[in-house]
């Protein structure tokens, strides 16, 4: 069976796009196995800091280890 996996960086917000996504997860549900992962943003200032970039690869570290 296929498998897709859709990785998207930040959540949906609005309840209708969470419902939106949920409809199309089932419908796909026949045809293969289907997974939405997502991953909190990682926002760094325009003029960032060695220390606030240094924190930022870290955030994204554990949650490459965590996907």
């Amino acid at each position: 069976m296929l498998s897709i996996q859709i990785l998207c960086v930040g959540k949906l917000k609005e309840q209708w796009w969470r419902d939106a996504c949920a409809e199309y997860a089932k419908r796909l549900a026949a045809f293969c196995r289907f997974r939405i992962d997502e991953v909190d943003e990682a926002r760094v200032p325009e003029r960032a800091s060695a220390a606030q970039i240094d924190e930022a690869r870290k955030q994204l570290k554990t949650q490459q280890q965590r996907i």
